[in-house]
């Protein structure tokens, strides 16, 4: 039975080999030299040749041959790609060192850092560059000599592969689940005046120089908000607003709507809508967050992320003014607006927003499970 043993990436990949292009490799470049040989960028997509397709034997371009490549920039994802290509600056290859790149296996080793715990922590805040990935830790099975033992390698590469396409069907599930749009629908024996949005809010675009580096220099103990849609980027001196707004994102994630109560600010990532003067104290909040964020995710713009991650979509006031959204409002007998009616609702759709929540909370538990066998003590 073969020892499972914990190695360093560096032990196992020659990093003297990770080059690859540097930025003189275009797509403007790729245009003027056509050819049959794929180029690929840091997608997270295996066999999407996102560069073009370039001459082979250029002065000054790297080719690859069967190898594992890795995104330091960009999408975290690493491929086990065959046939003769050529990689972007994001891109590097990684091959074994020559002395061991025979017992090898280039799909188990592909697995072994997918499983890998520290895989999971990289992403576009803290970049997969070659420092990192050289102290990322596998696991690889040896044999009683202590080489690596290619045959154990290989079977277990094929449970692993079963095992990868699972865990990537069950991340297909959560993207769909996060795409279910909750419609607030009129509810039978209600009845609705029909408002423009354009006439209840008024759009507040966010404060491009709160930079980062901004920040820095100006720290305080109000919230400053981004695309995020949970928590702060920094707490900053001053503030721009004070009291219960709705916010969007703008780029990223666009269209999810927040309820920020408070003094705060945002940045050019963010939008808040304030209530104009007529609705002052007539609309729930909570009521028009559940109405109209399945109308902005539905008319967001840009690439959805594969498996729910890495989203890149943008949603600007202009964009949602265009739509011209009708918000039903409940009306009491009176005709005046019914707040009570609108809390209502507003509880029921914020229950199954909290369902689904956890819904996917569980499905992301199991994507996270270890498989990768423990090591021998």
């Amino acid at each position: 039975m073969s020892e499972i043993v914990e190695r360093k990436l560096e032990e196992i990949i020659d990093f003297r080999l990770s080059k690859t292009n540097g930025s003189t490799l275009t797509k403007s470049f790729i245009e003027l030299h056509k050819g049959d040989i794929p180029v690929y960028g840091a997608s997270l997509c295996e066999n999407e040749v996102s560069y073009g397709f370039i001459a082979d034997n250029l002065e000054g371009i790297k080719y690859f041959d069967d190898c594992l490549t890795w995104n330091i920039d960009g999408s975290t994802a690493i491929f086990y790609r065959r046939g003769h290509f050529s990689l972007s600056e994001k891109v590097i290859p990684l091959l074994p060192f020559e002395e061991i790149a025979s017992d090898i296996d280039l799909y188990y080793l592909r697995y072994a850092i997918l499983f890998s715990p520290g895989f999971h922590s990289f992403d576009f805040s803290r970049k997969a560059g070659k420092g990192k990935l050289k102290k990322l830790k596998i696991v690889i099975p040896l044999k009683g000599d202590g080489s690596y033992d290619l045959e154990e390698q290989q079977r277990l590469a094929g449970i692993y592969s079963e095992i990868e396409n699972q865990r990537q069907k069950l991340l297909g599930r959560i993207y769909e689940v996060q795409q279910l749009l909750i419609r607030i629908d009129k509810e039978e024996g209600v009845t609705y005046a029909d408002k423009p949005l354009n006439d209840i809010v008024t759009h507040h675009n966010g404060n491009a120089s709160y930079t980062k580096a901004w920040c820095q220099k100006h720290k305080g103990t109000y919230p400053i908000y981004s695309a995020n849609t949970v928590d702060p980027i920094a707490h900053i001196e001053n503030y721009d607003y004070d009291g219960e707004f709705l916010t969007y994102s703008k780029n990223g994630c666009a269209g999810y709507i927040t309820i920020i109560n408070g003094r705060f600010s945002i940045n050019g990532d963010r939008c808040v809508m304030s209530i104009n003067e007529e609705y002052t104290d007539k609309l729930d909040l909570l009521y028009l967050k559940y109405y109209l964020e399945p109308i902005f995710r539905k008319n967001k713009k840009g690439r959805v992320g594969a498996f729910g991650r890495n989203e890149f979509t943008k949603l600007n006031s202009t964009m949602i003014k265009n739509l011209n959204i009708m918000v039903p409002i409940p009306l009491k007998g009176d005709g005046s607006y019914d707040l009570d009616k609108q809390r209502e609702i507003a509880e029921r759709y914020k229950q199954i927003y909290e369902i689904k929540r956890g819904l996917i909370d569980k499905i992301k538990r199991l994507t996270t499970i270890s498989v990768i066998p423990a090591t021998s003590k």
